[in-house]
C-alpha cells in the first residue's frame, strides 16, 4: 500500500469509517459471450487483501483488478456492471 495519498487513492475518494473493511474492485477475467453476439455485462467483485496477490475475489472467482481511484465497492455497480451477489453478501 502506498504511503502517499492523493486524489488517485481510494482513501481520498470516500472517508474511511472506523471498523469497516475496505475492498478493492475486480471484474470477471473472461466475460461470457452472449448468444446474440458481443459480451455479456462484466460482473463486479469485491477483492480483499489476500485476493490482491491471488487475483481472486471473495467468492473465489478469478478477477482483473480495477483502478481503486475510479471504482469503489459496492457503490459503482449498475446494470452494465452488476455486483456479484456472493461478494455482496460476504461484505455486508
Amino acid at each position: 500500500m502506498s504511503t502517499v495519498e492523493g486524489p488517485w487513492s481510494a482513501a481520498s475518494r470516500r472517508p474511511a469509517v472506523p471498523g469497516t473493511d475496505r475492498w478493492t474492485v475486480g471484474v470477471d477475467v473472461a466475460a461470457h459471450r452472449s448468444p446474440w453476439g458481443g459480451t455479456a455485462p462484466s460482473r463486479l467483485h469485491a477483492v480483499g487483501d489476500a485476493g490482491l496477490v491471488a487475483g481472486r475475489a471473495l467468492c473465489l472467482a478469478p478477477v482483473t483488478l480495477l483502478d481503486p481511484a475510479l471504482w469503489v465497492w459496492p457503490d459503482d455497480g449498475d446494470e452494465d456492471s452488476p455486483l456479484c451477489w456472493v461478494c455482496l453478501a460476504l461484505t455486508c
